[in-house]
C-alpha cells in the first residue's frame, strides 16, 4: 500500500487559500523547505484525509478538497471529495479507470454492488461521507480497502513534546495488563500507555528491539520499560511513566528526567516497533525529524526510518529543513516545498529530473541544492 500522488486545496477563491497541486511521493520521502513553505501542513493533510476516510472527524471541515491516487492490493485507486461550509459538495472513487462511487451535492449517488455485478443508487444526508457511511465487506469490498489504508496510517510530531510529559494512572495500566486482546491507541502522545499494550502483547522481544534500536542511536541502554514514577522521583499521586537504564549510569532514569532529544528518540523507536511488531502501519507521516539531536544521532535516525521501511513494507514521509538531515538523505528521496502566497508547488525528481540528476555532478552537498534554489532553475540542454 502507497500513497502515489495528492492533490489538496481549501478556501478556493478567497484570500486565504491554500492549495497544492500533483504531489507525488515514493517509497520513502524528505519533504524540504524553508519555514512556513507548507512541510509540516502536508502531513497534517494527508493526517485529516484518515481521520476523514476513518470516520473519526466528528464534523466536516468549513472547506477542502482532497485529489488522492494510492497503490492498494486491488490496484490503483483514485478518491475524489469535496468539502464546503461543512458539507460534501462532490465524491467518487475510481478504481483501475473504473467509477465504482459518484455522489452528488444534494446527497444522491450510485455505488458498485459486487453480489448484483450492477449499480444502485443512494442518498445520504450532506455532512455523510459515501466512502465511510457505505462501507459493507461483501458488497464494498473496495471501501473496506480503502479504510484499511486510511487506517494505516500513523503522524508522528518528533518537534514536538511527544508525549513527554504524559502519564498513566496505574488504574489504567492494570485493565492493560488484564486485556486478552489489547486495543492500540492512535495518540502519539500517550505513549506510556502505547508501550504497555505493546509490551503487553509482543512481550520481552519488544523490549530488545527497542534497546537495540536505542543502541543503533548512540543510547547504551540495557533496561527500557514503564514503571511506578513514585519509585524514581517524589510526585504526589501513583502514575506510570517510562523509564531507561543506561550502561554508565546503572540506575532506572524516568522519562521527566530523560533530556528532550532523548526522549523523542525514545518515543519514535517505540512507535516504529509498534508499526513493525503489529504490522498494523503503513504509512508513516514524521514531521520535524532529527530535530534536538545531534549530528550523529540525526543522521543514525535516518538510517533507522530508513531500513524499518524497507524491511517492513512501510512508506515513510518526513519533514525537515536541519541541515545534518537533509545531507544524509540522499537527493532521489527528497521534494521540495516553494510557497507563493496560498499556493504550494512541489520540487522532485519525478518532476524536475533534469534539475535533480544534474546538481549530483556538481560535488556539492544536498544542503546547498536547497539553500540555492537549484531544484527550480531551468538547466540547459547539454
Amino acid at each position: 500500500m502507497s500513497l502515489v500522488k495528492l492533490s489538496y486545496s481549501e478556501f478556493e477563491s478567497e484570500p486565504k487559500i491554500w492549495k497544492i497541486s500533483d504531489a507525488t511521493f515514493s517509497g520513502i520521502n524528505l519533504i524540504a523547505g524553508k519555514n512556513s513553505a507548507g512541510k509540516s501542513r502536508l502531513l497534517s493533510v494527508i493526517n485529516s484525509l484518515s481521520h476523514l476516510l476513518t470516520g473519526k472527524v466528528q464534523r466536516l471541515f468549513e472547506s477542502g478538497k482532497f485529489d488522492v491516487t494510492i497503490n492498494l492490493a486491488g490496484g490503483e485507486f483514485n478518491y475524489k471529495i469535496e468539502i464546503k461550509d461543512s458539507s460534501v459538495i462532490n465524491e467518487s472513487l475510481i478504481v483501475n479507470n473504473i467509477e465504482l462511487l459518484m455522489r452528488n451535492e444534494d446527497g444522491t449517488g450510485k455505488i458498485y454492488y459486487e453480489t448484483k455485478t450492477d449499480f444502485l443508487e443512494f442518498k445520504l444526508p450532506p455532512d455523510a461521507i459515501a466512502a465511510v457511511n457505505r462501507r459493507d465487506e461483501i458488497q464494498h469490498p473496495f471501501l473496506i480497502e480503502l479504510h484499511k489504508w486510511a487506517n494505516s496510517i500513523a503522524y508522528y510530531q518528533f518537534g514536538s513534546d511527544f508525549g513527554k510529559s504524559f502519564l498513566m494512572r496505574v488504574d489504567i495500566a492494570e485493565n492493560i495488563f488484564d486485556s486478552k486482546n489489547p486495543s492500540y491507541l492512535d495518540d502519539p502522545n500517550n505513549l506510556v500507555r502505547i508501550y504497555a499494550t505493546a509490551f503487553n502483547s509482543f512481550g520481552e522481544e519488544f523490549d530488545q528491539a527497542i534497546i537495540s534500536d536505542m543502541r543503533n542511536l548512540g543510547y547504551a541502554l540495557t533496561e527500557v520499560g514503564c514503571t511506578d514514577i513514585q519509585q524514581m522521583i517524589k510526585i504526589p499521586l501513583s502514575a506510570l511513566g517510562m523509564f531507561t537504564t543506561e550502561e554508565e549510569l546503572g540506575f532506572m532514569n524516568p522519562q521527566l528526567n530523560m533530556s528532550q532529544g532523548m526522549f523523542r528518540a525514545l518515543a519514535l523507536v517505540i512507535h516504529l516497533n509498534v508499526c513493525a511488531f503489529s504490522k498494523s502501519k503503513n504509512l508513516i507521516l514524521v514531521d520535524d525529524i532529527g530535530e534536538g539531536l545531534d549530528y550523529e544521532r540525526a543522521t543514525a535516525i535516518i538510517d533507522l526510518l530508513i531500513y524499518k521501511a524497507i524491511n517492513n513494507d512501510m512508506q515513510i514521509i518526513m519533514t525537515s529543513n536541519d541541515r545534518f538531515v537533509m545531507n544524509k538523505i540522499p537527493l532521489e528521496y527528497w521534494s521540495v516545498l516553494k510557497r507563493t502566497g496560498g499556493i504550494v508547488k512541489m520540487f522532485n525528481i519525478r518532476n524536475s529530473e533534469k534539475q535533480f540528476n544534474r546538481f549530483k555532478y556538481m560535488g556539492m552537498n544536498n544542503f546547498d541544492f536547497f539553500a540555492s534554489n537549484f531544484f527550480e532553475q531551468e538547466v540547459p540542454n547539454d
